[in-house]
């Protein structure tokens, strides 16, 4: 009896951990692995994993949606979009979901497509401030600079509201800054843009947007001195992470630039006057 009872205990310590591993946690496990993938960029690696991770759970929201960006960072947009169709059919208040498929859209020129993307995250979330941002750089790309800019005015109004609101959660917050950052850049308000990008890389030495946007303003102001008709050259920020789009040059005011080219020259007759 007590051979068939050790039997027994045996079969089953070998049968529970086999049983343990359902489809489910399989598939947990592989969409995390193919996560770490992403993080070191080995993108093509992540998605056979997404899509190993998708056939065991195909019910999972935010798989899909991972695997969506991770297909926009090799630059497949329609497959992204339709990744990121499923995991809305799937969960409709994925909000990350609707602003990645909005970036996939604007990747293709699909502005309105993009813009209704961007409205339906911005139902879910009022305050979503880079779908606010975004909605209005594709205002601006279909040649509607006023309906861009108080977009763009109105994420410097929200982002300064948080601030005030919960100023404690802005210390960590490097996304609020960054954001800021960019409207204020498509404003041509170069000098406020650097200092919110300062304040997004003082919370996120590596955040990548805050360190193309400061990138992007000293470039645009250096150009400017020398050559005012590259104003209106764009500038397109390359390797920019998924789901977040470069800040082309604005055409819209650009003040501070204009104030450089301005004191440029009476700065150089005083210069050579000195000499003298």
């Amino acid at each position: 009896m007590r051979a068939i009872l050790a039997a027994a205990l045996a079969v089953s310590c070998i049968l529970i951990p086999a049983c343990a591993d359902n489809p489910a946690e399989v598939a947990l496990s592989l969409s995390k692995r193919a996560d770490d993938l992403v993080i070191q960029e080995r993108y093509m690696e992540a998605i056979e994993l997404y899509n190993e991770a998708i056939a065991l759970d195909p019910y999972s929201s935010g798989t899909w949606n991972r695997l969506g960006r991770a297909k926009m960072s090799v630059g497949r947009y329609p497959d992204a979009v339709a990744a990121f169709q499923r995991a809305l059919e799937l969960d409709p208040y994925n909000s990350a979901a609707w602003r990645n498929k909005g970036d996939a859209l604007f990747a293709q020129e699909e502005y309105n497509a993009a813009i209704e993307a961007f409205d339906r995250a911005l139902a879910i979330n009022a305050n979503d401030l880079y779908a606010l941002l975004q909605r209005g750089v594709c205002l601006q790309m279909m040649g509607k600079p006023d309906q861009a800019m108080a977009g763009y005015n109105e994420v410097i109004r929200l982002a300064e509201r948080e601030v005030r609101r919960n100023p404690n959660e802005a210390k960590y917050d490097a996304t609020l800054w960054t954001n800021k950052g960019d409207a204020l850049t498509r404003l041509g308000r170069y000098h406020e843009a650097v200092e919110a990008y300062q304040e997004a890389i003082a919370i996120n030495p590596k955040y990548e947007r805050a360190i193309k946007g400061i990138e992007y303003v000293n470039e645009t102001l250096f150009r400017a001195k020398g050559s005012p008709e590259l104003l209106n050259t764009p500038i397109y920020v390359t390797e920019t992470p998924a789901g977040e789009m470069p800040v082309p040059l604005s055409p819209l005011c650009v003040p501070l630039a204009i104030g450089i080219l301005a004191i440029g020259p009476f700065l150089a007759c005083r210069c050579r006057r000195k000499g003298r």
